[in-house]
């Protein structure tokens, strides 16, 4: 038996397996293995996309800019403010060791 005769014999043996495998699946619209099998080769598929087009995707540069607030965690305190408050830091540990008799 030649090469070709043996592959064509093992794939009408694998097609006839996969047969069985769909026949028991009972299906209300029959397929035959090989129409199961080659069903990707028939398919429309898209084209693959160009390498720019998948860069201008993954490259931020290529994007639209987003606008972005700055995030800025801490607001802008004034020196009155810083005065202010260190006054009322103070106070308010004055007053704890009072509570506290810490003094």
């Amino acid at each position: 038996m030649d090469a070709d005769m043996q592959i064509y014999s093992t794939q009408t043996k694998e097609l006839g397996e996969v047969q069985v495998l769909i026949d028991r699946l009972n299906f209300e619209v029959t397929i035959d293995s090989e129409e199961f099998v080659y069903y990707d080769n028939d398919e429309i598929t898209m084209e693959m996309p160009s390498n720019e087009e998948i860069l201008k995707v993954v490259l931020p540069n290529n994007q639209k800019e987003e606008k972005e607030e700055p995030f800025d965690p801490l607001p802008p305190v004034t020196h009155n403010e810083v005065i202010e408050y260190y006054e009322k830091v103070i106070l308010y540990l004055e007053q704890q060791e009072d509570y506290f008799g810490m003094k």
